[in-house]
């Protein structure tokens, strides 16, 4: 995705380990030794035994952020990505005047490793050591189905416009980014709610433990981030951001070489499509510190002089949410005018760069 037909990102919405909104993750990206808090309090004695920490969104209820009714049977994932999407609509309603067609144009792209894990593995444990196929509570099943998330967030704010979601690994959130972008060009939506989302759960954090690709000194943390992509323009409410470019690519020869090779070609090509632009690059959000591919990543981002901010300390492995907190720490972090580098790879061989240029309204 090249600077072409400009476009904006005009809010930002996130909930993570660090707390709500800009703010709290602001303020833990310039501490990120700060002690993440730990586990729900329902499910705290599922993660006894754990190496390492989890960390969930602090005090989370739904019901803070809509009414109680429709609610019962939603699960985590689809929470925690509604309230990002009722803080996004809510923060940009207040901030501009959005006609009604111009809410039910709107899309959702929204990035997730595999949904809501635990939902599926509870449904199936229900089925087969409980009570059936016959005597499932019908209402739960649409919680495993990967889309439930966009899907409800659609039905909730009445959104008509395109319903997707992208299961890239970690770098999912900026695939979902690059996939808007196209929709918007192609004239498929007048804007696009972009980000990721994923749940901490018993089962994502041993799944992520037992797998070793990330250091235990990384905690495990959950959350959902989204921004508001339109086009620029006069009709555009103010921008906090101009995303000036988004690259995804796929290395074959999933090697340290080759992984280093299809990250270089991206972040040169983002890069490039930055100096066009007129932006110079002056903060890196790397997304795979403390992770097995940190050193592939580092050999792709040798020759980028900048300063560097590692998220994942701030935020936790949150997987497909990753890369939308990564957007959401550019807009947190950069000064105006400037540009900021955000990378990743994931074990898959998918690997994406994106700059975004912070705007006077950020």
């Amino acid at each position: 995705m090249s600077a072409a037909a400009e476009l904006q990102i005009s809010d930002v919405s996130v909930l993570s380990a660090a707390g709500v909104g800009l703010d709290a993750l602001r303020a833990r990206l310039r501490e990120p030794g700060a002690a993440p808090g730990g586990a729900p309090a329902e499910d705290v004695t599922q993660y006894e035994g754990l190496p390492g920490q989890v960390a969930a969104v602090p005090d989370f209820t739904i019901t803070d952020y809509v009414p109680r009714k429709g609610t019962k049977n939603l699960d985590r994932t689809t929470r925690l990505g509604l309230a990002a999407a009722t803080l996004l609509k809510r923060s940009l309603d207040e901030r501009a005047a959005i006609g009604e067609a111009s809410w039910a144009s709107t899309g959702i792209a929204m990035g997730t490793v595999i949904g809501s894990l635990r939902s599926s593995v509870d449904l199936d444990i229900d089925i087969i050591e409980g009570k059936g196929t016959d005597l499932v509570n019908p209402a739960v099943f649409p919680n495993t189905t990967m889309n439930c998330c966009a899907s409800q967030i659609a039905i909730w704010h009445s959104f008509r416009g395109p319903n997707s979601t992208l299961a890239n690994g970690t770098v999912s959130a900026l695939s979902a980014l690059a996939y808007a972008a196209r929709l918007i060009r192609c004239g498929h939506a007048e804007r696009m709610l972009v980000g990721g989302v994923e749940e901490l759960s018993p089962h994502t954090a041993w799944g992520i433990r037992l797998k070793k690709e990330v250091q235990e000194s990384v905690f495990i943390g959950e959350g959902a981030a989204l921004v508001a992509l339109e086009p620029a323009g006069a009709d555009a409410p103010p921008a906090v951001a101009t995303v000036t470019a988004c690259e995804v690519m796929f290395a074959p020869e999933r090697t340290l070489a080759g992984r280093t090779a299809a990250l270089r070609r991206a972040v040169d090509r983002a890069r490039a499509a930055a100096e066009a632009a007129g932006t110079g690059i002056d903060l890196v959000l790397p997304g795979n510190v403390g992770t097995a591919l940190q050193t592939a990543e580092e050999s792709a981002l040798d020759h980028v002089d900048a300063e560097r901010v590692d998220v994942r300390a701030a935020v936790g492995e949150c997987g497909g949410a990753l890369g939308a907190m990564q957007l959401a720490a550019a807009v947190a972090l950069g000064r105006p005018g400037t540009g900021v580098l955000i990378t990743g790879v994931d074990e898959s061989g998918a690997v994406a760069a994106a700059v975004l240029t912070i705007e006077e309204h950020a």
